[in-house]
């Protein structure tokens, strides 16, 4: 059997593409303030249409890690960093769903309790997001093991 040393094209277009939507409806954030407001029959604001943008392709990039796994972090890692990694890797996917399905359920069902989760739960999202990209970021610089091909196109694959 063969392992993995990178990640597939359609991994890496959902990686980057999951990324620019995040990265859009958090700076759309504040869009949503006095939602509440707005008739149960109002469009759903830009902010909302990229988060369930993310709720879906993140299912689907979840499915497809499932089904295609994922390269192992590097073995020269200690082993409290491989496993910093993985928790942070299932992190990003369980906050990145989690956390426009609250936004959904705050929307929809006015419930406030779902718009404070939202909240949480995104700004966890963006810490994890961080620490990731900081990881991948020493991994090329610091370590200078070349990383970051696993997610680049034309880089490291299966």
């Amino acid at each position: 059997m063969t392992t993995r040393t990178g990640y597939s094209l359609i991994q890496i277009a959902l990686h980057w593409l999951i990324l620019v939507l995040i990265a859009g409806a958090w700076l759309l954030g504040d869009q949503m303030h006095g939602y509440e407001k707005l008739p149960a029959t109002a469009a759903l604001p830009l902010h909302g249409i990229l988060g369930l943008s993310v709720f879906f392709l993140m299912i689907l990039r979840l499915l497809l890690r499932l089904w295609l796994g994922a390269p192992p972090p590097p073995a020269s890692d200690p082993k409290w960093q491989r496993r910093a990694a993985t928790l942070t890797h299932w992190a990003i996917y369980a906050l990145a769903i989690l956390g426009p399905w609250a936004g959904g359920f705050a929307f929809y069902l006015r419930l406030d309790i779902a718009a404070d989760l939202h909240e949480v739960l995104i700004n966890l999202l963006i810490i994890a997001i961080l620490a990731h990209t900081a990881a991948a970021l020493y991994h090329q610089f610091v370590l200078k093991d070349n990383l970051l091909a696993r997610m680049r196109p034309g880089g490291s694959r299966v």
